[in-house]
């Protein structure tokens, strides 16, 4: 699924749509990353860097070292790449699972 976040209603449906997909993924053991696609667009050209990240917590949770994951991390990242305005779209693809922001940076550097 994707979302072109032209408006603040826009932002909202994605943030619902993809919460519950995030949250189905997690239920089944399967933990989604977050990508951040930056396209860059200067006087020579667009460029693009690619950025990963899963929010999970790295914080042993007990004695054996066993490591949180807090459906209150995908939730934070979630809501704060939303509200950036620099984020025109955000796609879910399940097969990996992976949440996919575009990010467009117009610097108007060479």
């Amino acid at each position: 699924m994707r979302f072109e976040l032209g408006s603040a209603e826009d932002r909202k449906k994605a943030f619902r749509e993809l919460w519950r997909a995030i949250l189905g993924d997690l239920a089944r053991g399967r933990v989604p990353t977050y990508h951040v696609v930056v396209v860059e667009e200067g006087n020579e050209g667009t460029e693009f860097a690619d950025h990963y990240m899963t929010p999970v917590s790295l914080e042993p949770v007990d004695d054996r070292g066993s490591i949180g994951v807090w459906a209150q991390d995908f939730e934070f990242f979630l809501k704060l790449l939303l509200r950036l305005r620099n984020v025109v779209a955000v796609e879910y693809v399940p097969e990996r699972p992976a949440v996919v922001f575009t990010y467009v940076h117009s610097c108007g550097c060479g």
